[in-house]
Order: structure tokens, then sequence, then C-alpha cells
């Protein structure tokens, strides 16, 4: 007898003894009902040893009156069939609770919520939103509906609804509502720009540094809106203050780095950025993008004294294939090895995860704002 079978004989089991225990339903029963309820439920104890849980369902649905007291034996009875993937037959119970005309505002908010619960395990998202709604006109300040529309919104990938969803909860100070409200609107913040909407991306990402002006995500959003706009100079004052405020993400900024400065014209003040940020911070990515940049500007001598500190100081894949590239002769043989090697190198570093999950421990080569693992928001840090 698999596990559920056993939990639903259990339940059964439990079911008999209030229909032989509890005294409401002594006083108001003549014998004969119960005989008729006992044979009844020997009846549906048959279904369900049977493995015929429909029929089992329909016979408790007769002999129980529901009440106060048997309503959770329903909901279990209808959770214990979703869990174990009966989802069709969970929605029968609950929408059979539901269409009950004497349930209280509490009981039917419940039965609501496992039937929305129901309806998101099938798929039905619709319907799930509908009652996740209903839910809310029952309770308004009920953050659970609000949480779980959330989770549908974003699922959906419907930006707006979201937001407004992580506002209600961020008003209520709901568990990590700053960050969700945040993240959603840099999500409704690309979605605009993606739709041409720049005032509407501008205005989210304002939203957003209001309600977090820490937000790395959204600072770098904004940065990239001002390199848009050819506004360097805003652009730069968006980035130093992230500079600033978050240095662990520092990987993130050397592009942005690059855009602000060769923008503005400023080629000196961008390897002035680079050199101290790697002499704050030694990193690969910090590394290379100084390489590139005197290989650029033909500071050959540059990159060679530079170059042989890094493979002693922070050697990689990507610092090696660049010394490789860089030191190349003509010579065919070298030259073989030198592509071998570094096909070699650069399939390794494709194996090597950059970013790393700080609450599940997902590993990605590119940063993922929402966690595909945990569905945590910002929780990835540079590995």
């Amino acid at each position: 007898m698999d596990l559920w079978l056993l939990s639903l004989v259990l339940l059964s089991i439990f079911i008999g003894w209030l229909l032989g225990w509890w005294r409401p339903f002594k006083k108001n029963t003549t014998s004969n009902k119960k005989e008729s309820y006992s044979e009844s439920y020997a009846k549906g104890l048959n279904y369900l040893l049977s493995d015929d849980s429909e029929n089992a369902i329909k016979v408790f649905s007769k002999i129980i009156e529901v009440n106060p007291d048997t309503i959770e034996v329903h909901l279990s009875l209808g959770n214990l069939f979703r869990s174990k993937g009966e989802v069709d037959r969970a929605i029968k119970v609950h929408q059979n609770l539901l269409a009950r005309p004497d349930l209280t505002k509490q009981q039917r908010n419940k039965v609501i919520e496992e039937l929305a619960n129901d309806y998101l395990k099938a798929g039905l998202l619709d319907r799930a939103e509908n009652l996740f709604k209903e839910m809310i006109q029952l309770k308004n300040n009920n953050l659970f509906a609000y949480q779980r529309l959330l989770d549908l919104y974003i699922a959906e990938k419907s930006w707006g609804e979201a937001v407004e969803c992580a506002q209600v909860l961020f008003d209520q100070r709901g568990d990590g509502a700053v960050i969700k409200l945040t993240q959603c609107l840099c999500e409704l913040a690309e979605q605009s720009v993606a739709k041409g909407n720049r005032k509407k991306a501008h205005d989210s990402l304002m939203r957003a540094l209001n309600v977090d002006n820490g937000c790395v995500r959204a600072g770098l959003l904004l940065i990239q809106w001002h390199i848009t706009a050819k506004n360097s100079s805003a652009a730069k004052k968006v980035f130093k203050r992230l500079v600033k405020k978050n240095p662990e993400y520092m990987e993130l900024y050397i592009e942005p780095a690059r855009q602000i400065y060769l923008q503005g014209n400023e080629s000196p003040v961008y390897q002035e950025f680079l050199q101290q940020q790697y002499l704050n911070h030694p990193s690969t990515r910090l590394a290379i993008a100084l390489l590139e940049y005197y290989d650029t500007n033909n500071m050959t001598e540059k990159v060679q004294q530079f170059l042989s500190e890094v493979l002693i100081k922070t050697p990689s894949f990507g610092s090696y294939d660049f010394a490789l590239q860089f030191l190349s002769s003509d010579s065919i043989q070298y030259s073989d090895t030198r592509e071998s090697l570094s096909r070699f190198l650069k399939t390794m570093q494709d194996k090597k995860a950059e970013f790393i999950c700080t609450q599940c421990g997902y590993e990605s080569h590119a940063m993922q704002w929402n966690c595909p693992s945990c569905r945590n928001w910002a929780s990835m840090k540079s590995v």
C-alpha cells in the first residue's frame, strides 16, 4: 500500500471516529440514520481500499455534514489529491465545498485559497488569478493572495500587474518586498525600452531607486538609459554612486565605465579607473579589460609588464589565452600549438561558472537577477 493510500485510509478512520463521537451529530440523528451513515462509511472505506478515490469522495460528500469542524477534513482530502498529482479530483473536492451556501467568510477564503492552488497546479492561471482577486475582496490586506498573484504575474511576465502587487506588499512591509518591487520595476523598464517607451522606462527606474537607492540593477539600467541618450554626465553621476555603494559588483561596471569614459573622450580616466580597481580588487575581468586597453592603444611595454604581473598574481584561463594571442610568433608550429591550446582554454572557461546564488548555490555563466533555481531576486554574486 503506497503512502497516499495509507494516508487516505487513516483519514477515513478519523472521519469514522468523528461520525461516531460528535455529540451534535448524536443529538440530531436517529438510530436508523446512524446505521445508514455507518453503512455509507464502510462503503466509502471499501472504495478507498479498492483505490476508487472518486467514488469514495462521492460517498464521504454525502455522509459528512459540512460544518466548521468537518470542512478541514474535506480540505485535507483535496490537498492530499493535489499533492499526489490528482489535481482534477482536488478541484472537485474544493469546488463542492465552495458551492456550499453556509460557509463563513473565513471558511470561504480558505476554500478559495486551496482551489486557487489547484488551478495553479493544473496550469489554469486565469482561474487562479480570479480566485486570488476574490480572496483580496474578502480581505483587503490579504498578503498571501497578493504574494501568489505576484508569483503568477512573474511567471506570465506581466510586469505592470506584478509591480502593482509588489507595491501592496511593500506598503504592508511584506517579507522581501523591497527586492521584489525594485526587480519588478527593472523588468518593467526593460520591457518598456524594448517597446520604445523610454519615458516609462525612466520613470520605472527612478521609482526603483526611490525604493532602494542601492539597487544595482536599476543603476546599471539607468546608466545605459543615459548613455543611449548621449548624456555621459548623468551616466557618470549614477556610475560613481554605484561603484561607491556596491563595489562587490565591480565586474558588472567595466562595460559601463568603458562606454561612459570613451564616449566622453576620457580615455586616460578609463585607464586610471581600471588600474585603481585592479589594485583594490584584482580580478580576471579587470585584468583582461586593462590588457585590452593597453593593446588597443599600442602600449606594448605596458602590456608585457602588466601581463607578467597578471600571470603571477591572478592567473586564469582568460589571461593565459590573452598571453598566447599577444605573444604569438610567425612560427607555424607555435601557431598551431597556440590555437590548439587557446581552444582548450576557451572550452575549459565555458565550463567555469562565473556567478553563484548565495541562497541556493545555483551556478551560472551569466548574471541572473532572478535565480532560476530558488527564484530569489538579486541573490547572485560573482565567484
